[in-house]
This record gives structure tokens, C-alpha cells and sequence, in this order.
């Protein structure tokens, strides 16, 4: 059964995470006919085409969109069905060109100062030969201090409809152009780009067999929050469909035109109060995602996940982050042999799960890489946390404790061999006295733990076998030394050095829903009710009433109330 996923990114930080991402699934896919089948079916995100010299592509079912300046030397049609034309190679001498006729000594020759310049990694990528793409994939580029955008690590190859560039805005590092969510809603009354972006959204959906929804990642401080919004509308208005929202923050507070620090951080929280306001109307559930602790009008407190070692505000490292949760948190809705087993394996059964008493909110939550000890047991890995957490938030300004908790727990990685020691051994008889020990599958286990450490608690458990694959262009720096290079712990130095980096990693992410996202709602409203619409005119410029403003403030708080304490289970 068909159950294909439209997937939107945009943003800059948003794009970043995506490419991650769409470079993780790539980094999986295995051309082996005589291979272990794939556990995931890729034909949920990815589509199946033909170039007009009939060679098969697969590329991701996407449309993404980003500032005029992003995409350097790449065409926006990308370069997999029709190549480009390399300007080095074409001739400025005009005696040289003989198909036009033309006095040649009258003719003012004008030289582009200076082309775009390819990053070594996109370098080597495009030089065709499948030996150069296994050199790119051995050769340390120092990505980390080498990216100056996206489109520098990305190895996917896109479809000619998937890249969107707005061209009234130019990328900058020191300010962004694209401010405030009214300037993103008034972009989308632009009728070419609105016209021209929905026909490919109708274009992409008119060649699934049975579209089950959307996911969404978008840049939720700046204006890209308002073109959300308006697109989320659309989705709603025309094709009735389950979407999963994902809206991120950068690790680095923007700063945004004609205004000092003060003024851009109270844009920010305009905006994403705004945004969190009319995204509970417009979609099925959504999950805000930072790797800082607080996204509000201070961002800081970098998280700290066991074993990996990221710098704070590199985008490349931190996106690699947020790539890694969504891989694996939406395992749920694109396994094979799925679509038969019930409403659960569709975006709309995980929602549904998730977003009752209209708390359409959710936290994310990461194990990456999952502290299970190279020669351990799972059983007694998860014995051994006591009463701790097994991921670390990932939702800004939220702690999600152990109460009244729903969520969608997908693990991968986590061996069937290693759940247990068989009965006939004499080291089993310590975990036979575990009541998990009845457990018979990683998924089982997992749901016992967490029936176990949750009070009043409901889990949906996935779990595969396949890790996550970990390779070049993704940061494989980011794993401390006690990360093996088969992604469990080990203190062994020969396990240690036996390879560079890590390969695989095994990983569990989970999506939340608690009584305790209440609290950065309300530290969210706090924020943006201390701060006066009359002092920042760029929001009433492009048509943002007082009155609107402050229905939509009301809206938060009143949505905030859906997380008040006052239900059981």
C-alpha cells in the first residue's frame, strides 16, 4: 500500500538539517541485489523518475526553499537532469564565436570578476568517477570550519522542481533580510511565487499513489515562520491531509536588519509566539527543535549529550544533531510491511496518538548514540539507569519528567542477540530474577522500561535492527573516544583504534507529550507580553493590527491551557 510523504524545508538552518538528513537515508541505501533488504521503505520520502537519457533517479519527494545567494555555484534546477553549462569553459574571446555575425573589433567584452567557488568536498563529488566519490568519502575536509552553507556538504542530487530560491532576499551571515513573520505572509501573497510554488506542491502530490501527509521543517525566528503558516493553510485548505511540523532554531540568535540586539531578540519572540499561536490550528502535531536549552529571547544553554563533542554554534555539527532525531523519530510512519498493521504506522495514528486534549505540542527527546556497552546486555543497560532518562530534550525551554507522559519511542541498532543471555548460560542467572527478562524483542523491552520508569504513562515502541549509518559528509567527529567504531561504548584501546571513525551508530528517539510543555508556553507568553507592537514598526508595516496582535497573544495562553494539570490518563 502506497503511503507516500511530501516533505518541506525552509529556511536556512532548516536546510541545513535537511540536507543532513537526506545525506544520512542516502548513506543506507544499499545497490547490493544479494543484501539483507532494507527495513525502511525509502519510496515514502523519495520518488522514483527517469532522465530523458532513461536512467533511473531517486530523489527526495521535497520542496525546499532558501534566501537568493545559498546555493553558490549549483543550479536551481540542480544539475541531474540537465547538466550545466561550466562558465570556466566557455569562451570570452568574441573572434571565437563564429555562429553570430558581428564587427568583432566593436565588440566590449565584460569578464565576471569571480564565479562561485566549489567546496573540495562538491569538488570531488563532481568529477564523475565512482573512485573520487570513495575518495571524498576517506578524505578529511574539516567540514566544521570549512561550510559556509548547506549546499557545500550536500550529497543527495535533487529533482528540478525541489529547489526554491526567493530572490527579493539575499542570504547574509550578519543579518537576515527575511525578519519578521508578517514580512514571510506578505511574500506569500506574492501571486508568481505562490502560484508557481503550490503547482509543484499539486505536481508532486498528483503523482502519489496514496499521499498519507506532510512533514515540515521550518526556520521558526525569522520570517520563514510566516511563509509556513500560510503554506500550512493551503496544505489544510486543499488537501485535508495528517502533518507533522518541525520548527528549529538555529544555535545562534540572528540578528536582523536595522536593529540592534534588543530589538532582534524581541522580533524573535514575536515570532515564534506567533507562529506557536497558529500552528496548533493548521496542523496535526508539532515539535520544536534546538540543540540550545532556551530559544525564547535568550539562546544558550547547549545541550549535553552523553559522548559527543559538538562546537555550540556551528550549524553544520549542530544540524547533524537534529538530522539524527528526525531519522530516526520518523522510523514510525516509513517501515515496510507497515501500512497493513494498523493506524499507528501512518503520520495520522502517530498525531492522533500524541495530540489529545488538543495539545498539538510535542517535545523530542535523544540517545545518540544509545549507552549500551560493547559486550553489555540491553536488559542490563537499561537496569543500570535507574531512574534516569534515556534521551535528552531537544526541545528548547521544555523538561519533560516522568508523569502522565504519552510518547513515540523508535529505536534502532539495538542487536536481538544482545537483549538477553541465553537461560542454559551461567551469567543468566543474575538477569533471570529481572521481570524484563520475559521480554522476548528489543521493542518489548523498551515498552517494560519505560511502563517501569513512567508514572501514569502511555509508550508506542518501534524499534529495527538496521543502525543509523554514519559516514562522511556527517560530522564523525562529533563521537567522544569511548564511541567504538560500531557505535556501542567501549574502554578497550584496540577497539578504539581499530578504525578512524565511527561507522554505525545504534540511536532511540522519542516524541513526547506532557503536562510539562505548559511551562515554556507560559515562559513564552510571558515574553512576548512584556514587549510593546508600537516600538518595532516593521510588524505594523506590513499590515499587523494591535488587535490582531493581541487575539493572537490571548490564543497562546489560551493554548497553553491545554497543559494544565487537571485530567488523568
Amino acid at each position: 500500500m502506497a503511503r507516500e510523504i511530501l516533505t518541506f524545508q525552509l529556511g536556512n538552518y532548516s536546510n541545513y538539517v535537511g540536507t543532513h538528513w537526506w545525506n544520512i537515508q542516502e548513506s543506507s541505501f544499499n545497490y547490493d541485489p544479494n543484501a539483507e533488504p532494507s527495513e525502511i521503505d525509502h519510496s515514502v520520502l523519495y520518488r522514483e523518475g527517469q532522465t530523458r537519457q532513461r536512467q533511473v533517479t531517486f530523489t527526495p519527494r521535497l520542496l525546499m526553499v532558501d534566501l537568493n545567494g545559498t546555493l553558490k555555484h549549483v543550479p536551481r534546477a540542480g544539475d541531474l537532469y540537465e547538466q550545466p553549462i561550466d562558465p570556466e569553459q566557455l569562451s570570452t574571446d568574441p573572434t571565437e564565436i563564429t555562429d553570430i555575425e558581428w564587427e568583432t573589433g566593436k565588440v566590449e567584452v565584460i569578464k565576471k570578476e569571480h564565479s562561485a567557488e566549489k567546496h573540495p568536498y562538491q569538488a570531488d563529488l563532481q568529477a564523475g568517477s565512482s573512485s573520487s566519490n570513495e575518495a571524498a568519502a576517506e578524505k578529511d575536509y574539516d567540514f566544521a570550519s570549512t561550510v559556509e552553507n548547506w549546499i557545500d556538504f550536500s550529497y543527495t542530487r535533487y529533482h528540478p522542481r525541489s529547489i526554491n530560491v526567493i530572490e527579493r532576499y539575499t542570504h547574509a551571515k550578519e543579518e537576515s533580510q527575511l525578519d519578521t513573520i508578517t514580512n514571510g505572509m506578505e511574500l506569500w501573497k506574492d501571486y508568481d511565487f505562490q502560484d508557481d510554488f503550490t503547482d509543484r506542491v499539486r505536481q508532486y502530490i498528483e503523482e502519489c499513489d496514496g499521499c498519507q501527509g506532510f512533514q515540515m521543517l521550518f526556520d521558526c525566528c525569522d520570517g520563514f515562520s510566516g511563509l509556513a503558516i500560510k503554506l500550512l493553510e493551503h496544505l489544510q485548505d486543499e488537501y485535508s491531509k495528517s502533518t507533522i511540523v518541525f520548527p528549529v532554531f538555529p544555535p545562534k540568535a540572528p540578528m536582523f536588519k536595522s536593529a540592534d540586539e534588543a530589538m532582534s531578540d524581541s522580533i524573535r519572540v514575536i515570532n515564534t509566539a506567533l507562529a506557536f499561536a497558529q500552528l496548533a490550528e493548521h496542523c496535526s502535531l508539532f515539535v520544536p527543535l534546538s540543540t540550545m536549552g532556551r530559544c525564547w529571547r535568550s539562546v544558550d544553554e547547549p545541550r549535553s549529550l552523553p559522548n559527543l563533542e559538538y562546537a555550540p554554534n556551528n550549524f553544520y555539527q549542530t544540524s547533524a544533531i537534529l538530522a539524527s532525531f528526525l531519522e530516526t523519530a520518523t522510523l514510525r510512519y516509513r517501515l515496510k510491511g507497515t501500512g497493513s498493521s494498523g493506524a499507528g504506522s501512518f503520520i495520522a495514528g502517530m498525531c492522533s496518538d500524541l495530540n489529545a486534549y488538543g495539545r498539538k505540542m510535542a517535545a523530542g527527546g535523544l540517545a545518540f548514540p544509545f549507552p549500551l556497552g560493547d559486550t553489555q546486555d540491553l536488559i542490563d543497560c537499561l537496569d543500570q539507569m535507574d531512574g534516569k532518562s534515556l534521551t535528552v530534550q531537544l526541545t528548547p525551554n521544555v523538561n519533560v519528567r516522568n508523569r502522565a507522559v504519552i510518547q513515540s519511542v523508535c529505536a534502532r541498532g539495538l542487536p536481538q542477540n544482545r537483549l538477553k543471555r541465553p537461560p542454559t548460560a551461567k551469567s543468566a542467572q543474575r538477569q533471570q530474577i529481572m521481570p524484563a527478562y520475559r521480554c522476548s524483542n528489543v521493542s518489548e523491552m523498551l515498552q517494560f522500561f519505560y511502563s517501569c520508569s513512567l508514572e501514569v504513562s502511555m509508550t508506542h515502541v518501534t524499534s529495527i535492527q538496521s543502525p543509523m549509518t554514519v559516514r562522511q559528509p556527517f560530522p564523525v567527529e562529533l563521537f567522544d573516544q569511548r564511541v567504538g567504531y560500531n557505535g556501542f561504548l567501549t574502554d578497550c584501546p584496540l577497539a578504539q583504534a581499530s578504525l578512524l571513525y565511527v561507522q554505525n551508530c545504534p540511536a532511540l528517539a522519542a516524541i513526547q507529550s506532557s503536562t510539562d510543555l505548559g511551562d515554556g508556553l507560559d515562559a513564552l507568553h510571558r515574553e512576548v507580553s512584556r514587549i510593546r507592537l508600537p516600538k518595532i514598526p516593521r510588524f505594523a508595516e506590513c499590515g499587523l493590527e494591535e488587535v490582531d496582535y493581541k487575539e493572537s497573544i490571548e490564543r497562546l495562553l489560551e493554548f497553553k491551557e491545554n497543559y494544565d494539570e487537571n485530567y488523568e490518563l
